[in-house]
């Protein structure tokens, strides 16, 4: 008797040890996983299948391998999260929103977006480069669609140059940036851009902002000159552009603003390589609560009837976009947009070039054919971890962006 009761609680106890004893956790089908094997060699791709001895079906893309499970290091992650406390233990599944770990107390699962930094180790050494994004392909989000702003703002603490503006990052919510060529021709000028609501799953991201600029004292021929057709203008003036619309306005300079309200949604790629935005947004300016002229006296004297982008009361003084950008690989993006705006000029690149020269570095928005639709698309190549150069199909042509310093 005292025999079947020994066996009876021996048994009770490794049923009650096997309970406690947790089952090792496995990758979950469908992730984006990185091995780390034992002899230093490492693949990446997505688990199609856990086999019953525990070894790995993973497609890399170019092909389906079998991890065996005694060859992978183990990994281990630190994560300091954005409120200060830190968490440790063993990885045991992650996706585009949540990490989930597990150490001595438990399993823990924490939602991307409240992570400051991670480090991965496999085996116990530091892994820098796994999922190291780099400055404009990965965990730089773009706050322009060439000339036009996206929902993002600069990092805070962080100043920036880009083309011929320079900004700096005061929050996570708020930048301000400048126009030098403005500035440098006695128009100072101020851009805010806000972001009014966000929401962040994870690595996902959207963005509601405004943005706001503020010119104290703005060439307005130039802003007159976009929504007039340049073939009219030579009839006002042989020489047409500006020196047309100084005739039909006799202004000068006076304070000038615009606005942005813009809506951007950013996502991881599936394959865990970079990210794609969708960007769109709408721009207003002073000139949509102002009387265009719609007619003047020609080179022979006769009356000029003019059209353009303007009605009776006002200009047509707004622009539509929409665009996305796109990581090709850690240092290529690739964007495009296509926009409604009835001010908008297409100008060849040695046209623009020139006219930049000619302007003090100000566009002339007089010169080309007046297009109310059309689209812009191009790439951006982060040269280091500062410097993007960027290449596209309308004016400026070519765009610059560095990243000066941040601490």
């Amino acid at each position: 008797m005292k025999r079947i009761i020994i066996l009876g609680l021996l048994c009770v106890m490794a049923v009650i040890g096997m309970a406690e004893t947790p089952e090792k956790p496995q990758s979950v089908v469908g992730q984006q996983r990185t091995f780390y094997l034992k002899d230093n060699t490492n693949f990446y791709g997505k688990v199609v299948a856990v086999m019953e001895d525990g070894s790995y079906k993973l497609d890399t893309g170019e092909g389906i391998l079998i991890i065996p499970k005694e060859d992978i290091l183990e990994e281990t992650v630190k994560i300091l999260k954005k409120d200060g406390s830190v968490l440790r233990g063993r990885m045991i599944g992650e996706d585009e929103v949540y990490v989930t770990i597990q150490n001595d107390y438990g399993v823990i699962r924490t939602n991307k977006a409240d992570v400051e930094n991670m480090d991965r180790y496999y085996g116990g050494k530091l892994e820098r480069y796994l999922q190291k994004k780099t400055f404009f392909a990965g965990e730089e989000q773009n706050t322009t669609l060439f000339s036009d702003p996206t929902a993002f703002v600069l990092p805070p603490y962080t100043f920036y140059i880009a083309g011929f503006s320079m900004g700096y990052g005061f929050t996570d919510r708020m930048h301000l940036f400048t126009s030098l060529r403005h500035d440098f021709n006695a128009d100072l000028n101020l851009t805010s851009r806000f972001i009014l609501m966000q929401h962040h799953l994870g690595a996902k991201k959207s963005n509601l902002a405004l943005e706001a600029s503020l010119f104290s004292n703005h060439d307005m021929n130039r802003e007159y000159a976009r929504y007039y057709e340049e073939n009219q203008l030579k009839e006002i003036d042989s020489d047409g552009g500006l020196d047309a619309i100084k005739e039909l306005y006799g202004k000068n300079k006076e304070f000038y603003w615009k606005a942005s309200l813009i809506y951007s949604i950013r996502s991881p790629l599936k394959s865990g390589r970079g990210n794609w935005s969708l960007h769109f947004g709408g721009t207003v300016d002073k000139l949509a609560f102002e009387k265009a002229v719609t007619s003047g006296v020609g080179t022979d004297g006769d009356n000029v009837n003019l059209s353009g982008g303007f009605g009776k009361n006002s200009f047509h003084a707004y622009r539509l976009y929409a665009g996305m950008d796109y990581d090709l690989s850690r240092k290529i993006k690739f964007i495009s947009e296509v926009f409604y705006d009835p001010g908008n000029h297409y100008q060849s690149f040695g046209k623009s070039i020139e006219g930049y020269f000619e302007n003090d570095f100000l566009p002339d928005y007089s010169q080309g054919e007046r297009k109310e639709f059309d689209l812009d698309f191009g790439i951006t190549y982060a040269a280091n971890n500062s410097l993007r150069i960027g290449f596209h199909f309308q004016q400026p042509y070519i765009t610059l962006y560095w990243k000066f310093m941040d601490y």
